[in-house]
């Protein structure tokens, strides 16, 4: 592709936005990776990173009893 005149005129104005933007997204990219990427127990994580969620297990969960209709009395005063 070749270079416009506007193009190199507003990267000489603005400086090479199109570049930054690549490079942000590179970084976030690598950032976004290594917290995925690492166990959640794990407490080596990078300075001003949030803690990880903990994760919610479904395996093994008891689920409560089924209702029965007409159990709830209601007390009258």
């Amino acid at each position: 592709m070749h270079e416009a005149p506007i193009y190199a005129q507003l990267i000489s104005e603005r400086g090479d936005v199109p570049l930054q933007v690549r490079s942000e997204a590179r970084r976030l990219l690598r950032e976004l990776g290594w917290i995925l990427n690492t166990d959640s127990s794990s407490t080596d994580r990078p300075p001003g990173s949030p803690a990880a969620p903990t994760p919610v297990s479904t395996s093994g969960s008891r689920s409560l009893p089924p209702r029965s209709p007409g159990r709830f009395v209601r007390s009258q005063t």
